[in-house]
């Protein structure tokens, strides 16, 4: 079979929930430390911890999509490549609770949502009776350059 049809992709625990994210934008799962926090931080900001002598931010993504129950049990660190702004921002991190999963997905099982939850969203999928979501990456990254990352 030929993948040229196919997505590669990573369903993100997050408690009993799942999100997709595309294999590509993924450079590492990493294990879960703390954050050394920031000042005046949404909570969903959890801080930055260090990386390959990177200074990366971490969000707690749960909280972040405000859809999704925040689960305490953080497991993994999933590592992404910042897309829109690769200079000021390399990579950011979501908090994961268990081992990410892969998965292809064939592109037209991404179907734009008639409902979305909030603006945080830009497709959904279903899989294995429950309703995957993909996030709006652009507007996770725009609203942590919107923090001064500094301590």
């Amino acid at each position: 079979m030929s993948n040229k049809n196919f997505v590669r992709c990573l369903l993100i625990p997050l408690g009993d929930k799942q999100i997709l994210l595309p294999s590509a934008v993924i450079a590492e799962v990493y294990p879960y430390q703390e954050p050394k926090p920031i000042a005046k931080q949404p909570d969903w900001l959890l801080g930055i911890f260090e990386w390959r002598n990177q200074q990366v931010p971490l969000i707690t993504i749960e909280k972040f999509l405000s859809t999704i129950k925040d689960s305490s049990k953080k497991c993994r660190s999933v590592i992404l490549y910042g897309l829109e702004s690769n200079k000021s921002m390399p990579f950011y991190a979501l908090t994961a609770t268990d081992i990410p999963k892969p998965l292809l997905i064939k592109e037209e099982d991404l179907t734009t949502p008639s409902f979305k939850p909030n603006k945080n969203y830009v497709f959904n999928i279903m899989y294995d009776g429950q309703t995957i979501w993909l996030p709006n990456l652009t507007n996770i990254e725009n609203m942590l350059r919107s923090f001064p990352l500094n301590s």
